[in-house]
């Protein structure tokens, strides 16, 4: 580990591969916190019945857990889908208040893949799983033309003075890794 903790923000479309970046990112390094939301959420009792609503339920633990970790001096990769800069101001804002660094990532994938994946999980998840919810809600919204949307609008990350850097899964984990040794 470095002097400072350090949390990777690695956003990107549902089916992006954020989720599976991120655990096998964490594999090979000691100290390292895979804080995935959609894990958490899925331990509610209410997503089933709620899914947005555990979402916002599930958001003060993951912010606690956060806390926790970065004032341990561990570091996180949180793989989480933010729309826009101000769904991650609290999470970003604590790292810091924390002593933490905070890094922005994309993980560019094609929407019509992205779309395939989600489908594909959906299918082999069982029923009421988190998987099936987000395959509900994007087909109710559009689909694919959904994701498309969310891909617009992510790119209002790119206006920040210290924008997303973009990568992609075949990105090897150790550039993502060096982000905290910059």
């Amino acid at each position: 580990m470095t002097d400072a903790p350090h949390c990777i923000f690695l956003n990107g479309l549902p089916g992006s591969g954020k989720s599976t970046f991120a655990r096998s990112f964490i594999e090979s390094r000691r100290g390292w916190l895979n804080l995935d939301v959609d894990v958490i959420r899925g331990l509610l009792g209410t997503f089933h019945v709620d899914f947005l609503s555990a979402g916002a339920e599930v958001q003060p633990l993951a912010l606690a857990v956060l806390r926790e970790q970065i004032a341990a001096g561990g570091n996180v990769i949180f793989p989480q889908l933010f729309f826009v800069p101000e769904e991650a101001r609290p999470f970003e804002e604590a790292v810091v208040a924390g002593g933490g660094h905070v890094h922005r990532v994309l993980l560019k994938e094609e929407t019509a893949e992205c779309w395939r994946r989600v489908e594909g999980r959906a299918n082999r998840a069982p029923s009421g799983s988190v998987e099936q919810k987000i395959l509900t809600m994007l087909s109710a919204s559009g689909g694919v033309d959904e994701l498309q949307r969310i891909e617009t609008q992510l790119f209002a990350w790119m206006d920040l003075p210290e924008p997303l850097r973009v990568i992609t899964s075949a990105t090897p984990f150790s550039e993502v890794a060096a982000l905290a040794y910059e």
